[in-house]
């Protein structure tokens, strides 16, 4: 499967999730993410990963997760670039993404 980046992705695409709901637009494209403006799935703009994304095809993009899996999903805040430059998995810990880090010593059984 391939890697995507910002270079798949630009304003105004379409947002799809893997079973065929439109999830949005695509509203701004970060070096480690995009955002997708709220609408009927989204009650709230989300952050997107590239690594969510299960394929690109002209002006639409489709998600490898389910409408209700995106939705749960607490990616309303995008990632900390600033503290943890190339470390993006570090990047979702420290915004509260709903991954657990088990290196964080000061919350060991933050689930």
């Amino acid at each position: 499967m391939p890697a995507f980046t910002q270079q798949n992705v630009r304003k105004h695409m379409t947002v799809y999730s893997s079973d065929n709901n439109k999830l949005g637009h695509v509203g701004e494209v970060y070096e480690d993410s995009f955002l997708v403006h709220k609408g009927f799935i989204f009650s709230k703009d989300s952050y997107i990963p590239y690594s969510a994304i299960q394929q690109v095809d002209g002006d639409t993009i489709h998600l490898q997760l389910s409408s209700d899996e995106a939705q749960a999903k607490e990616w309303s805040k995008r990632p900390d670039y600033e503290d943890h430059l190339g470390d993006p998995t570090q990047l979702f810990y420290d915004r509260g993404h709903g991954v657990h880090d088990p290196f964080d010593e000061e919350n060991p059984d933050k689930a």
